[in-house]
């Protein structure tokens, strides 16, 4: 009997294009912790609706249906985003990189690197009622087993990075029971707790880089700072902060 916080209601499936699209069906089933989990999605959805490429039976790709057990409005609806990717973050610290010989960062607002090399994702998307986050669908992608990437990707993957043998149904229990227990956290001690966590794990932050600027087409030099308290990203530019929502910018990785 695996441990967990709550009681999950696992679907496995052999085959499907998106757990997500999938998990879309249950957003307004009464049951919480709804999973969609398969070895085999032939046509993943990653952010801003890009492609997730994945081999079969070589990475871990499902999806949670999720009702916030506390009230969480659309203002803080980056809250469970930094939850989940706290929780990822957490697993491959303490299972993989125990002795912190790897970098593993959290790519604002929520992609997993390691080594400068993306090696998961994760694709929220909320349904919501009077201002309130009623369900969430978070889909979870990780490059686990698979070896070939194409350049333009920037990816890798655990086993390439730790050379380990790991197990795919050990690791994906591990990340289920890690978010049920960051969502704990941020219900016994608040948001700021979780935002620390994510802010000191937040890939090239105090380090200078490129961005490029949707708005204005241009490109910028700056670097990151932080996150606000609604999870806009701080850049810091010429000597003035400027605030971003994940759709408003995009980093170039040199």
């Amino acid at each position: 009997m695996k441990k967990f916080i709550w009681p999950i209601n696992l679907i496995v499936l052999k085959k499907i294009n998106s757990t997500n699209q999938y998990a879309k069906k249950y957003i307004n089933n009464k049951c919480n912790w709804i999973i969609i989990w398969t070895m085999n999605q032939t046509k993943g959805i990653g952010m801003n609706k890009n492609l997730w490429h994945t081999e079969k039976r070589k990475n871990l790709t499902f999806s949670i249906v999720f009702k916030p057990i506390k009230t969480l409005y659309v203002k803080k609806i980056y809250i469970i985003n930094l939850v989940i990717s706290n929780a990822i973050h957490k697993t491959l610290s303490k299972c993989y990189n125990q002795n912190n010989k790897e970098k593993i960062w959290v790519k604002w607002p929520n992609d997993i690197i390691i080594n400068n090399k993306k090696i998961g994702g994760i694709l929220i998307e909320n349904s919501i009622f009077s201002k309130q986050i009623h369900t969430t669908i978070v889909g979870i992608g990780l490059n686990v087993y698979q070896k070939q990437f194409q350049k333009k990707w920037n990816a890798s993957s655990l086993k390439e990075i730790f050379n380990l043998n790991l197990d795919l149904d050990s690791l994906f229990y591990k990340i289920i029971y890690s978010f049920q227990k960051e969502y704990l956290l941020f219900t016994i001690y608040g948001e700021k707790l979780i935002r620390d966590y994510y802010i000191n794990h937040l890939y090239l932050k105090d380090k200078t880089s490129i961005f490029y600027i949707h708005k204005t087409n241009h490109y910028i030099s700056g670097t990151i700072r932080s996150i606000t308290d609604q999870g806009f990203l701080v850049i810091e530019s010429n000597k003035k902060l400027y605030f971003f929502y994940h759709k408003e910018i995009e980093f170039l990785i040199l």
